[in-house]
């Protein structure tokens, strides 16, 4: 059952319209107490303890910042969504499976990129072709069958990482074909952080591979240390223009049309984030340090702070919203909600899956899975991505995967060796 659930969960996360992909973490939350009841355990990796602790640790900040969002569809939805995108993980260290893992990512890139195929044709007759002759209208850009362009971009930058790792690793005609097909999908999404996430991946993968980790860390230290100059100057803007308004009617315009005049959409996407989205969730850290202002409380605006000032201290804001209006920069996120405390152990989970991963039997998916976490990790400095379904999903149902298999492969090793022993002593 729960390798049907993970088959139907992987190809349904295809589109988030319709909701086929949680349907691994409805399972898992039913499943979860029956684990205590059984004996037969394998050897859990690091990071499920950790990932253990970091849901601990959500779960006591929403019942102390606002319990009732357990009881609303749209706090899993947007706010609490890292619930429906890792709770697969809980479960999956207990189970073993021998599941043809290559051959069944195969059949899921097909199907994904046939999907796609269909989506893409929609838009353009919907567009009247306008998709491909007028890149500069938001109303054409293509997002499948997702809510948003990210969202799609974010799945495609995924499902093409798998399609590199095939065509690299078997160098057919078909792969790289598809290889085409996806990347013209992803050009046509405009999610510049989707396409920098892909190119990341694959950089970052073959430093790894190549032994110069170095290159890896410099490079998440150029980021950092770019949105960090970046932060310097519009946090003070956002302080006097933004953190006090409400942005309820206006939006946005209540501040980038002052302070920059009429520009592009895209532009107005940056200035949104630099000067509203990653400066509210600083803001938010900057009051309440070590613990944060609260789980799902960077988007309840305009900011109300209670408590000790600027070292404990939860948003106050009675209005509770449940939407995407989120830092759009996973770290900051959780930075800004669950302070130094909830980030250092959201951390430690991420950096020891990665541990899990590189230290693996190398195979066609042990390779995507690996750039794959690297892309995820690039995107979200962009955007909130690490925990959204759209795009953690599918690496969540992926690893899974991965993980019964491995699981098996262990334990038929761990027979092999026990019954060879025996023998020996006869």
């Amino acid at each position: 059952m729960l390798y049907i659930a993970l088959l139907i969960g992987l190809f349904g996360t295809v589109t988030n319209l319709i909701f086929i992909s949680p349907l691994p973490s409805l399972l898992a939350l039913a499943v979860l107490p029956y684990l205590f009841l059984r004996q037969s355990v394998f050897v859990i990796p690091r990071f499920i303890y950790y990932l253990y602790i970091y849901f601990l640790f959500s779960l006591a900040g929403i019942l102390i910042y606002f319990p009732a969002s357990l009881a609303n569809f749209g706090f899993y939805r947007y706010d609490g969504n890292f619930i429906i995108s890792y709770l697969p993980l809980l479960l999956i260290s207990f189970f073993s499976y021998n599941i043809p893992v290559d051959r069944l990512f195969k059949r899921f890139l097909i199907f994904a990129t046939a999907v796609n195929a269909v989506a893409f044709m929609l838009n353009l007759v919907l567009t009247r072709f306008a998709a491909i002759t007028d890149w500069g209208n938001p109303e054409t850009y293509f997002h499948g069958f997702f809510k948003s362009t990210n969202g799609a971009g974010g799945f495609i930058s995924i499902v093409l990482s798998l399609n590199i790792v095939l065509f690299l690793q078997e160098r057919k005609r078909k792969w790289l074909l598809l290889i085409l097909v996806n990347f013209v999908f992803l050009i046509a999404t405009t999610s510049r952080g989707s396409m920098l996430g892909l190119m990341a991946g694959f950089a970052f993968y073959f430093f790894d591979r190549t032994n110069r980790q170095y290159l890896i860390r410099l490079a998440l230290f150029a980021i950092v240390a770019v949105q960090c100059a970046v932060l310097t100057y519009t946090y003070p803007l956002y302080d006097l223009y933004v953190r006090d308004a409400d942005l309820s009617e206006g939006g946005a315009s209540t501040y980038i049309s002052p302070l920059f005049g009429e520009v592009s959409t895209k532009s107005a996407n940056v200035a949104i984030r630099a000067l509203e989205t990653w400066p509210r969730a600083v803001d938010c850290f900057l009051h309440s340090p070590l613990i944060g202002t609260g789980f799902g409380s960077v988007n309840d605006t305009p900011l109300r702070y209670k408590g000790i000032p600027y070292v404990l201290s939860l948003n106050d804001q009675p209005k509770k919203l449940f939407n995407d209006a989120h830092a759009h920069h996973s770290y900051l996120h959780i930075l800004g909600e669950q302070g130094l405390i909830g980030l250092g152990i959201f951390l430690l989970f991420w950096y020891a899956l990665y541990q899990y991963l590189r230290k693996g039997p190398e195979s066609i998916v042990q390779k995507f899975l690996l750039v794959s976490y690297f892309n995820l990790s690039v995107m979200s400095f962009t955007e909130h991505r690490i925990t959204s379904p759209s795009n953690a999903l599918p690496l969540v149902i992926a690893l899974c995967l991965y993980m019964l298999k491995r699981n098996y492969d262990a334990r038929k090793k761990n027979s092999v060796v026990h019954v060879g022993s025996v023998e020996s002593n006869l």
